[in-house]
């Protein structure tokens, strides 16, 4: 066993493995015998087929299976041994490689390896990063108090419609159906607002509904089987008037909305509505934060990488991936190697880390929030801990948890480091800023493969629940930086 290894100028480097017969005959015979104990030859029980048939059926693919695993072997130990940061793996070197397994007693095995770049971070000299803090406004804080009201409100069952209720109808011969008044177009509201139980309106469901899916549920339908040339007239009789009658800001109300007794008033309840009003839109603000200071790092910290070496790579390794389809991505995907190497780089020395029991804290609060705000905890507290043990069964809920609380620790890091353009203001000015920076740079710009895009619809990301943002598939980019020192490798 031989490995030559002289170092040369720049990133890529060589280094040849040197095989001979006697380095791999004792594991080649013990792997023969084994073979010779199951194999299933005809005319022959297990175990007394002759070494020579043996030898002649499976001795080439073993030898392959072993010189692999010696390659493989030596490699590592070289790069363990001489302390040798790379990123992505070693690649065969076409035309310099020496086997024929047809005449086994000497292998040579070139191979080459990117260095890891040598990466410096000047943070004082950095360009600033907006951080965007939403600032509620008065119509933000009485949306919130009033959805709370209607949540400890009283169900009644008034004499007319208006706007907000919930109406029941029947239609057609024998058919049912039932909508929110805010799911009809203001046209369509304005023929049933002051009606009462068994008045009629005449209607046409298509004009009537704001969206097709809104429809499809009042039919009962699948939005894909709705016919696209029928206007869906009907008479619709109403049956019933529901509507939730909202809870005084009393004693009893803030009994029920807050029974640990931290919001006991109006002022109190002012100042709960404008933090959860701010919570509410924080994952967003971070994501943004998050891009920009990726891009921001990406375009101003020199990360060299070898292109070729790359593209060779990523051709290797993904099957399905053509040279005409890389030349087309490669600049996303180079993008997305140099911000996980400068993410190496950010957390070299940090305490970032993420434990097992801090994901079984955010599932413990999750479940407490979302489900038993409103109960004792005493009582709850082994629903809430079977809960919490189901979850961290699902490796995929696991992953998710985990690698979003890394991210915000990512996040915080980053806050700490960077120089910080402080900004705040309601949603809409947050929208109009990123409106604006995407009308200067005439198209917006394009996002690593490292990180989510920035979502456009704000308001919309921000009324998913947490719930689904927790079941949310993420899958991050793949490490590309190795170090026999680093905990995290490539190989996964």
């Amino acid at each position: 066993m031989n490995i030559k290894h002289e170092k040369a100028p720049g990133q890529l480097q060589e280094v040849t493995i040197e095989i001979n017969k006697e380095d791999y005959a004792a594991e080649l015979e013990a792997a023969l015998k084994k073979q010779r104990r199951t194999a299933h030859v005809p005319g022959f029980r297990p175990g007394n087929a002759p070494m020579g048939m043996i030898k002649k059926m499976y001795e080439k693919t073993l030898l392959v299976q072993e010189i692999d695993n010696i390659v493989n072997k030596e490699m590592d130990k070289f790069m363990k041994d001489n302390e040798v940061r790379y990123i992505f793996e070693p690649l065969p070197v076409e035309g310099k490689s020496k086997v024929n397994f047809d005449e086994p007693d000497h292998f040579e095995f070139v191979y080459e390896y990117a260095l890891a770049p040598d990466v410096k971070i000047d943070y004082a000299k950095l360009p600033k990063v907006v951080d965007f803090t939403i600032v509620p406004t008065a119509e933000d804080r009485e949306g919130f108090i009033k959805q709370l009201r209607e949540r400890h409100g009283n169900y009644i069952t008034p004499e007319t419609i208006e706007a907000g209720d919930s109406v029941s109808v029947k239609y057609g011969e024998d058919k049912e159906g039932f909508f929110f008044m805010h799911d009809l177009t203001d046209a369509a509201q304005k023929k049933f607002i002051g009606k009462k139980k068994d008045e009629a309106v005449q209607l046409s469901l298509r004009k009537a509904f704001t969206n097709e899916a809104v429809m499809a549920r009042f039919l009962k339908v699948d939005a894909k089987d709705l016919e696209a040339d029928n206007e869906y007239k009907f008479k619709v009789t109403i049956k019933h008037i529901g509507r939730i009658e909202p809870a005084e800001l009393n004693d009893e109300f803030f009994k029920k909305a807050y029974p640990d007794g931290n919001v006991k008033n109006e002022k109190e309840l002012n100042a709960e509505a404008d933090k959860v009003v701010t919570e509410q839109y924080q994952p967003e603000l971070n994501r943004q934060f998050m891009n920009d200071a990726i891009e921001m790092l990406i375009d101003n910290v020199k990360v060299d990488l070898p292109d070729d070496f790359i593209k060779r790579y990523i051709l290797l390794t993904q099957k399905d991936m053509t040279a005409e389809t890389l030349e087309e991505k490669y600049n996303d995907y180079k993008r997305a190697f140099q911000w996980q190497i400068l993410e190496g780089k950010l957390v070299e020395g940090s305490d970032i880390k993420v434990e097992m029991e801090d994901v079984k804290n955010y599932f413990r609060e999750y479940f407490i929030k979302n489900y038993f705000g409103n109960f004792n905890m005493d009582d709850v507290k082994d629903r809430v801990e079977e809960l919490v043990k189901q979850s961290m069964e699902n490796r995929e809920y696991v992953k998710n948890v985990y690698d979003m609380l890394f991210d915000q620790k990512l996040t915080e890091l980053l806050r700490s480091k960077l120089n910080i353009d402080h900004q705040k203001g309601d949603i809409k000015a947050y929208v109009d800023m990123l409106t604006a920076r995407a009308d200067k740079s005439k198209a917006p710009a394009k996002k690593t493969a490292a990180k989510k895009t920035t979502a456009k619809k704000v308001k919309e990301e921000n009324e998913e629940t947490e719930e689904k943002e927790v079941k949310a598939k993420k899958t991050p980019a793949k490490k590309t930086t190795k170090t026999t020192k680093a905990s995290k490798t490539t190989k996964e």
